[in-house]
């Protein structure tokens, strides 16, 4: 028989060690808080250090809405920002560029419903030449005829090949069924092929005198910022841009027309059809919205998110279906949208209603909402690493309208958002009954199944 063992004593070491350490939660990343100035001439400066980055990123947006562009002539505000940099007095369009490029910048233009916007990156020891060229741009710019026309010419080349994308005619059938036709909303912010056309030097310098001013633009400037004496050179280069005084206000919009409709778009011979829901949901600025963005993460905000989950991994009808929040002033658009082989159009509408259905009666799960908090919240740090990224941000938040104050606590008021909150949110953006629904496809193989899965018509194209 043998002798039971007796258990050893513990090693006094072993004893002695501590207990294993309990994680504490981290809190979530604040948003650098940008320093708020505006100059004697009426210029609002918006400056956000960000040590180490000697790139610098400046955005000068100009709160011109296009709303403001006279009817016929839609798209010129677009045009005039894209003719700024074709020269300067002492200066061919071509002779600035090389000036820029002196200065390791880089350029961008663009235009958009709230405003225009002007990109420039550039190294901290070159901001005052390059930022002077753009002010002596924005104060009395050349505006070549050759230029402006070879613009226009640009331009309605593609707004053309704009209606032959599937993807870009479904969003411009959306927006002309969402908005009313007297909003300037329901047209194309780069205008129409037939506005485009009508647009010469008279009207982009007569465009350029109205809307170019100083009391209407936010310089946005993220960098390295300190003790190199970029501030000093900012206040000296901005405020030798002298211009009209006072702001520029955008008539009323009418009321957005939240009426479902189903529209489809011929594509004869089309292979696969792309599909887009949406409705005029929440601006950025309601309070709302945090609840809206956590709530669209889940629904299919990410490759993981429920539409991709559901309508690519388990039913294989598509390689990415998404939903999107797209501003526009004073809302933002509601979106989902994919492309799917046009044999399963019907199938692939239907699934995206019962998906939509299912999230109007049951809401997002605890998993979902996590998910989306992880990849919003947590990854913030990382996606704001870059100076051209914070200043893109702060940028987006002038076109809002958002006041600068709002933007360091985003991410702490995007993690307190619940699971209800977010569904309920989600509930009302995408309520599946007051959708409109674009279909871009070969109508004589779609049209039937599109219609009886997404309900009554109330629109065709």
């Amino acid at each position: 028989m043998t002798a039971p063992v007796s258990a050893s004593p513990p090693h006094p070491a072993a004893a002695a060690r501590p207990e294993r350490p309990v994680p504490v939660p981290v809190e979530p990343w604040l948003f650098p808080a940008p320093h708020v100035d505006v100059l004697a001439n009426g210029v609002t400066l918006l400056t956000c250090d960000r040590p180490g980055q000697e790139v610098l990123s400046v955005e000068i947006v100009v709160a011109a809405p296009l709303a403001l562009e006279p009817r016929d002539l839609e798209g010129v505000l677009g045009i005039t920002t894209s003719a700024l940099v074709e020269g300067v007095p002492g200066l061919s369009s071509l002779d600035f560029i090389r000036e820029l490029e002196n200065c390791g910048a880089t350029l961008g233009v663009g235009a958009e419903h709230a405003g225009l916007r002007i990109t420039l990156d550039v190294p901290v020891t070159h901001l005052g030449r390059a930022l002077a060229l753009l002010v002596d741009a924005l104060r009395e710019p050349l505006l070549p005829a050759a230029s402006v026309a070879r613009l226009v010419r640009s331009r309605v080349h593609a707004l053309t090949r704009n209606r032959a994308d599937p993807e870009r005619r479904a969003a411009l059938e959306l927006h002309g069924a969402v908005f009313d036709p007297a909003d300037r909303r329901s047209r194309p912010a780069r205008g129409t092929e037939e506005t485009v056309r009508g647009i010469d030097r008279d009207a982009v310098v007569a465009c350029h005198r109205r809307f170019l001013r100083p009391a209407a633009t936010t310089v946005v400037v993220a960098g390295d910022l300190a003790g190199n004496g970029t501030e000093a050179t900012l206040r000296r280069v901005l405020n030798a841009w002298e211009g009209e005084p006072g702001t520029l206000q955008a008539p009323p919009a009418p009321p957005v027309r939240d009426v479902p409709a189903v529209i489809v778009v011929d594509r004869p011979g089309a292979v696969q059809t792309r599909l887009v829901l949406g409705r005029a949901a929440t601006a950025r600025t309601a309070p709302g919205w945090d609840a809206l963005l956590i709530g669209n993460h889940s629904l299919g905000g990410s490759v993981n998110a429920r539409l991709d989950r559901e309508l690519r991994e388990t039913k294989g009808y598509t390689y990415g279906f998404h939903s999107r929040l797209l501003a526009v002033v004073q809302h933002s658009l509601a979106v989902v949208t994919g492309a799917v082989e046009t044999s399963v159009t019907g199938d692939a509408l239907t699934d995206v209603r019962r998906i939509l259905r299912d999230v109007a009666e049951h809401g997002i799960t605890a998993g979902e909402r996590a998910a989306a908090v992880a990849q919003i919240v947590d990854a913030a740090p990382l996606r704001y690493l870059t100076a051209s990224a914070v200043a893109d941000e702060i940028a987006v938040l002038v076109l809002d309208g958002r006041a600068p104050a709002t933007l360091p606590g985003a991410f702490r008021r995007a993690a307190a958002v619940t699971v209800e909150e977010a569904s309920a949110a989600l509930r009302e953006a995408f309520a599946p009954d007051r959708l409109v629904t674009v279909a871009v496809g070969d109508a004589e193989r779609i049209e039937d199944a599109v219609r009886e899965a997404a309900g009554p018509p109330a629109g065709a194209a």
